[in-house]
């Protein structure tokens, strides 16, 4: 498998190691269903070497100042977290998002349509980011599963477990293993889409889906990480007026 992961690759992989086990396909494909794709945000020094090179164009950066459109006011403490170029999205113009990365639920989602005139925003004295320069992000494609899987609501692989300790320890191999195909180095940085990477609040048990997860050390240091997510209709359509953020530390 290249550094790229895609979700064929993963599934073509999943269904060789659910061979391995014994597993039934059907089983083992139930498990692949769960997977969702996403974008890894990375600076160009963690790109995997496939992707460095002259082409490589940037398609988001953190920190420095943020540009908004006119008459669009956020707290000048607030900082200016990323901004995002829609077309990974895909879209047109720019999403800027705003938020005090630490222990602080709230923020700011603004949608830059292209040709929208803009203003530059100064950084306010309270603005923790604001000594922090630009680095700009590149996309590397990715696969992700959820935090945690349990087979009982996997039908398939319930039917197939039922009552027998042996099969239901062959699914926690094979849910192993599709966790050490996905696994990548540039996973813990920011992460576009997929699934949410939190452990104690999984933004998916309340039906919401991530936009983007940016931990604290991408950006600043720090062991925080803030989710910014959604209804699925609510990112469909790009509508961030009821966006959601939740921080994880």
């Amino acid at each position: 498998m290249t550094a790229i992961i895609t979700q064929e690759s993963v599934r073509e992989a999943a269904l060789d190691a659910g061979r391995a086990l014994g597993l039934p396909e059907p089983v083992t494909e139930a498990y692949v269903r769960l997977l969702r794709p996403c974008l890894h945000l990375c600076p160009y020094d963690k790109l995997p070497e496939e992707l460095r090179g002259e082409d490589a164009r940037p398609v988001a950066r953190v920190a420095g100042p943020a540009r908004l459109p006119k008459g669009v006011v956020v707290p000048s403490y607030v900082p200016h977290v990323l901004t995002l170029d829609c077309a990974a999205l895909p879209a047109d113009g720019h999403l800027v998002v705003l938020a005090a990365i630490t222990d602080q639920d709230h923020g700011w989602v603004v949608r830059v349509p292209a040709g929208t005139e803009t203003v530059e925003r100064h950084p306010g004295e309270r603005d923790a980011l604001a000594s922090v320069a630009p680095v700009p992000l590149y996309a590397v494609p990715g696969v992700t599963t959820p935090t945690y899987v349990d087979s009982s609501e996997i039908p398939e692989a319930a039917a197939y477990a039922e009552g027998n300790a042996e099969r239901a320890g062959l699914l926690e191999e094979l849910s192993e293993k599709l966790e050490s195909l996905i696994s990548v180095p540039w996973a813990w940085e920011i992460q576009l889409g997929g699934w949410s990477p939190a452990w104690h609040d999984p933004l998916e048990d309340r039906g919401d889906i991530l936009l983007v997860a940016v931990p604290e050390g991408a950006v600043s240091g720090g062991d925080c990480i803030t989710y910014v997510s959604g209804t699925p209709e609510e990112i469909a359509e790009c509508r961030y007026d009821g966006i959601a953020f939740s921080v994880e530390c």
